[in-house]
């Protein structure tokens, strides 16, 4: 690099002295003619002006050219030859030996961004995740193995195919947006596909893209579901034994003092021992069978659902009549009851009847978890978050929720309280699916609950 410098600085002396021998020899031709009669000294005056000026044009096209050069093949990604030749001269050999610097400095670039391109792309091509990256157009970009095997299809050059492959695929490619998680139920392969869909959008080299990520969550779903099954026949089974014990053992007692001609003859007096008793038995099992049958039809209402009217959902006045309704309630029970809206026009699409449903039983439960508090307060809020989501959450500083209790506070039938039927929060938790929402839960004991509504 030194050298280079010092042979620039070079280049740039010649070329004042060629300046300075110029100007000389343009004051000599202009002092001849006026001052001199010989012919001579102005005619070799003038002939050094246009040898000087010649040679100083030459070396600047040549400059030019080389340069010129040099950035179209570097326009084209050429690196391999310099534009100039070590013969031509001190000023070449500059030019080249810049040249070799520049071009050592591309070609590592190159040789980095190919490996770093490699690296990546071994990367994504073992990924389980499918990946598939597509112009406005719809022309596929990349698509990894994943994809690959996922479609059981090696090449794929559009969504268009994708679309042939899979109508319902391929229709949710092209309309899916960024931040969109789409869950898509589909054949692939003649076998039922269950894939969560992951979009980003970016614009790259001027041109816009789109990257969609295609997990197939069908064996964690499978898992999933036999083990809400697991748990929702370990409850029922619970509940229903509960019941079934005492109304089995009170019907052989039953049976017992039926068949026994002795007992049979003491039960005609209404004040005996024995009359008493199976009057008793008899009552227990009505009201056992009564409690199971109470059972049953709340494991009906739970599984018959209503079909969500939807409709334009203002929250402000949501909130005021869930106040309005909870208000003697709360203020019986000395709560602080504290609505929030931000902005207060917020609106979502939803059906009012469900959400409202939703959100009095979560109230309903945080009044009962503010029974032995100090201070209790329960807070109604509504925002939206950064993605653009409408959350709806219902706060309260209550006794909280036991790990062991949080695991399970959605599966049907599962309770905690004396009195509880155990489908308050799996029913809301279901109207909230109903409206293209979740429901979610934080909690720590003794510090309070929040129940959160994402729409």
């Amino acid at each position: 690099m030194s050298s280079l410098i010092n042979n620039l600085k070079g280049q740039h002396v010649k070329l004042v002295i060629q300046i300075a021998l110029l100007l000389g020899a343009t004051f000599l031709f202009a002092f001849s003619i006026l001052q001199t009669n010989w012919i001579g000294t102005p005619v070799i005056s003038f002939t050094l002006i246009v040898l000087i000026t010649t040679n100083i044009i030459r070396i600047s096209e040549k400059s030019n050219r080389d340069f010129a050069q040099f950035l179209s093949n570097v326009s084209h990604n050429d690196f391999s030859t310099s534009t100039a030749t070590s013969s031509q001269g001190a000023g070449s050999r500059s030019f080249i030996e810049a040249q070799k610097i520049l071009l050592g400095k591309y070609r590592k670039l190159k040789r980095d961004r190919s490996a770093q391109n490699r690296y990546l792309h071994a990367v994504v091509e073992h990924l389980d995740t499918a990946l598939i990256c597509f112009d406005s157009e719809g022309k596929i970009e990349f698509a990894n193995e994943a994809t690959s095997k996922l479609l059981n299809k090696r090449y794929i050059s559009s969504v268009n195919i994708i679309g042939k492959l899979n109508k319902e695929l391929g229709n949710t490619l092209r309309t899916i947006r960024a931040g969109d998680h789409v869950v898509l139920k589909t054949v692939l392969g003649n076998e039922l596909q269950s894939l969560i869909l992951t979009a980003t959008e970016f614009i790259l080299l001027e041109k816009k893209y789109k990257l969609v990520s295609l997990q197939n969550i069908k064996n964690a779903l499978d898992e999933r579901e036999i083990e809400s099954w697991q748990k929702l026949i370990k409850v029922l089974t619970h509940e229903i034994m509960n019941s079934m014990t005492p109304i089995v053992s009170l019907s052989h007692y039953v049976k017992k003092v039926v068949s026994d001609k002795t007992l049979l003859a003491e039960l005609a007096d209404d004040e005996s021992e024995q009359h008493l008793d199976l009057q008793h038995s008899i009552e227990a099992i009505s009201s056992r069978s009564e409690g199971l049958m109470e059972f049953v039809n709340s494991y009906r209402s739970f599984s018959n659902l209503p079909q969500p009217n939807f409709a334009s959902v203002k929250i402000e006045p949501l909130f005021q009549r869930i106040e309005s309704l909870l208000k003697e309630i709360v203020e019986s029970s000395g709560i602080t009851f504290v609505t929030q809206i931000e902005p207060r026009n917020m609106t979502l699409t939803a059906d009012v009847k469900l959400l409202e449903q939703v959100l009095i039983n979560l109230i309903s439960n945080a009044i009962d978890s503010l029974e032995d508090s100090e201070d209790p307060k329960i807070q109604l809020l509504c925002s939206k978050s950064r993605s653009g989501k409408i959350l709806i959450q219902v706060k309260d500083n209550g006794c909280g929720i036991s790990k062991d209790v949080m695991e399970n506070i959605f599966t049907p039938f599962f309770t905690t309280k004396e009195k509880g039927s155990g489908i308050g929060l799996s029913l809301s938790r279901q109207l909230a699916r109903l409206n293209k929402g979740t429901l979610t839960v934080s909690s720590l004991e003794d510090v309070g609950s929040q129940f959160t509504l994402s729409f």
